[in-house]
């Protein structure tokens, strides 16, 4: 496994000077999101000096998997297959694997995009697994990444300020649904090799279970871009719009999220979740040696474990594992970094189990997996 986050960590007395301001808006989403969601720091592919872009997204996986290939011995040509997940595209076509595999001037090879938000990475690599237990190909290279800063830079907020201003100046500049996102997501790539058989000179990762569910025919949308709510919540979709002015007053190019879906609905479709674990696998919650949560936010980590335990699903909390507060919310990225850092820790031994979860509030979704090491 290898990641890619890009340029020099920034702290969160500097989100600002990077991403630049909002005109005119209020301190008060910032400071409560920041004190609440317990990231100390975080990566952005932008030039701290001049806001410039300094990485694509399939620059920040082809980095990423430059990386992977050298550590493993593997030469770029050798990759049979490609699987990359992501929210945030650089394109809406070609493919984002599509420009990935330009990026690293592969040789033919099968190439697979996963859409959708934090589950994209997993949904990247439960493609590449079940390829290989088919015996269609003997390798696949699997990446989660994410270069959400363009969505929150200062300046993509100026027409929506400019066109919140008309409409009450005792309402903030920009809404607290379309600044929240801001202050939680940040760049970065994280990839991983999968082959048919483990490196024998190497701790190895065995995939015993894989599953990514959808609740999304019984939940809400919550975390969303290209479309806006009315004033009677429905939802609106940029390409209906006459006026491609619009598309920018209305902030339907900004990262969106409902927090009050988000905070009835995320811990609930997580818990049901590990209800999947238990009834599809059969999986014995205590045997578990280090549990890796993709949390958006530590605000969540004890109400989630609070609900496990009652759901009769708890892991002691020494067992948990995260690296939030010092990476930040990459989205897909975030499971494949968690697991990299724990790989490469020097703490793991053959035969632990790893259970990974990874809930996503787009429209909730649950990616579920378990590992061995061997």
């Amino acid at each position: 496994m290898a990641s890619f986050l890009p340029n020099e960590p920034v702290t969160n007395d500097q989100i600002e000077v990077v991403l630049g301001e909002i005109p005119n808006q209020p301190k008060r989403v910032k400071l409560f999101v920041l004190q609440n969601n317990g990231i100390k720091q975080r990566y952005y592919a932008v030039n701290q000096e001049t806001g410039e872009r300094t990485h694509t997204n399939a620059q920040l996986v082809g980095e990423a998997v430059r990386s992977l290939v050298g550590k493993v011995g593997l030469g770029v040509d050798d990759i049979q297959g490609l699987a990359c997940g992501s929210s945030s595209p650089d394109q809406l076509i070609p493919s984002h694997a599509n420009m990935v595999a330009g990026e690293l001037e592969l040789q033919p090879a099968e190439v697979m995009s996963a859409a959708g938000v934090c589950c994209s990475g997993m949904s990247a690599l439960n493609y590449a697994y079940m390829n290989l237990a088919m015996g269609i190909r003997d390798n696949f290279v699997v990446s989660g990444s994410e270069r959400a800063s363009p969505f929150m830079q200062g300046h993509s907020y100026t027409m929506v300020t400019d066109s919140d201003a008309n409409q009450t100046e005792a309402a903030p500049m920009v809404s607290f649904e379309k600044e929240f996102l801001r202050w939680m997501l940040s760049d970065g790539a994280g990839t991983a090799l999968v082959e048919t058989a483990p490196r024998e000179d190497r701790l190895s990762l065995r995939i015993d279970n894989l599953e990514v569910m959808s609740w999304a025919g019984q939940k809400p949308t919550c975390m969303y871009n290209g479309m806006v709510k009315d004033k009677d919540g429905e939802f609106q979709f940029w390409s209906d719009e006459e006026d491609m002015r619009n598309v920018l007053s209305k902030g339907y190019l900004l990262l969106q999220q409902d927090v009050r879906v988000l905070d009835k609905n995320i811990i609930e479709v997580a818990v049901a979740g590990c209800k999947m674990m238990k009834d599809n696998w059969g999986l014995d919650f205590d045997s578990v040696d280090y549990f890796l949560p993709h949390l958006s936010s530590m605000y969540f980590k004890k109400r989630l474990g609070e609900h496990m335990a009652e759901a009769g699903y708890g892991i002691p909390e020494e067992k948990w594992f995260t690296n939030l507060p010092e990476t930040g919310n990459i989205g897909s990225a975030s499971i494949f970094v968690i697991l990299e850092t724990l790989l490469h820790s020097g703490r793991l031994k053959k035969g632990d189990r790893i259970l990974c979860a990874v809930p996503e509030s787009a429209r909730f979704s649950m990616a579920a997996m378990l590992l061995t090491v061997v």
